[in-house]
């Protein structure tokens, strides 16, 4: 996933647990993605990392207009999705970041390295954690600087076991990355199932939060 660099953000409540004097220094999550819806899975990973890394902050950055993959509903619907499941989340830690969709409304680049280019312009003093998923880590290699983004954050992965010694992690290991394992019960949801079960008409309870289920039908999304 590519993104692109803006200077706006939004926060859902909070933006960590501790006052801004201490959260100085501290590392910051970014959680990078479509939520094209937000799930399950998402909620599970941004919690997983936040308690096993000891993170006081994950800012979700909802990609405006993503290079390598397309999106259906819009970047406002998808901003609002995300909202709207971290106020359910109730978890001081989460934040919404709107940089990226603020971003692309200008015409700015989408790429990840301008997000983090921005995001070290804002926060100089944090250990940046760029937070993946395993499929997003197989496709690492093709992101736009992908041997600068590695010197400028930690890369926490949720993966299945044996994923540590695949020919990516090794090379970017090799090039002087840091890579932290997350563990996380595996979950095969994902948004293209959850927008073909919309479409279908047989939206499972528990994919989604019942707030953002209401928003997509209010919306009328995914038909």
């Amino acid at each position: 996933m590519n993104k692109a660099m803006g200077s706006g953000t939004a926060a859902a409540g909070s933006a960590s647990g501790v006052a801004a004097s201490e959260a100085k220094g501290l590392p910051l999550g970014l959680f990078g993605g479509r939520f094209d819806p937000v799930h399950r899975a998402h909620m599970a990973i941004a919690q997983a990392v936040a308690d096993q890394l000891g993170l006081h902050e994950v800012r979700w950055i909802v990609t405006g207009d993503p290079e390598h993959k397309p999106v259906i509903a819009s970047p406002d619907d998808r901003l609002r999705m995300t909202r709207i499941a971290l106020q359910t989340l109730n978890d001081p830690r989460m934040v919404v970041d709107d940089r990226e969709i603020r971003a692309a409304e200008r015409g700015e680049s989408n790429f990840t390295a301008d997000t983090v280019a921005g995001v070290l312009k804002e926060f100089p003093n944090r250990r940046l954690i760029w937070i993946l998923g395993e499929d997003q880590l197989q496709h690492f290699l093709s992101w736009s600087r992908w041997d600068w983004l590695i010197h400028q954050v930690e890369l926490a992965v949720c993966a299945r076991p044996g994923a540590e010694g695949s020919r990516v992690a090794n090379t970017i290991r090799s090039a002087g990355g840091v890579i932290h394992w997350v563990k996380i019960q595996p979950d095969s949801i994902s948004s293209t199932e959850i927008r073909s079960a919309v479409q279908a008409g047989d939206l499972s309870e528990g994919l989604v939060p019942p707030k953002v289920a209401d928003y997509i039908a209010d919306e009328q999304l995914y038909h």
